[in-house]
């Protein structure tokens, strides 16, 4: 039996695809498209059947536009005193690494 398998997933027609973006866009609306992959992809499966367009502007411009104040210094983290030091997030990204890599059987007979 062959090792060398070559998997490849089928084809599906546009309007599938479209159908599943929307409805993961549905799914993960309280996500944000930074942090959700689902998300993320969806997005970009819209966009690029035209069934969405990119906003031009960002938040700031936008709210600018209507008027609309942004305190300054209240986006983002407001302190990094309480961020793990460098070593303790490498050995996290390390461990999730290790966990997204997928784990195969031992193939060489060693044990």
């Amino acid at each position: 039996m062959h090792n060398d398998a070559i998997v490849r997933p089928p084809r599906i027609c546009r309007s599938a695809e479209v159908v599943l973006a929307h409805e993961q866009m549905q799914r993960h609306r309280g996500c944000r498209i930074e942090w959700c992959a689902w998300k993320r992809a969806a997005y970009f499966t819209l966009v690029h059947y035209g069934r969405m367009t990119p906003q031009e502007r960002g938040p700031r411009e936008r709210a600018r536009v209507r008027g609309i104040p942004i305190p300054v210094g209240e986006i983002g983290p407001a302190s990094t005193d309480d961020a793990p030091d460098l070593p303790t997030l490498q050995q996290v990204l390390d461990g999730l690494a290790r966990l997204a890599l997928p784990t195969y059987p031992d193939t060489d007979g060693a044990g």
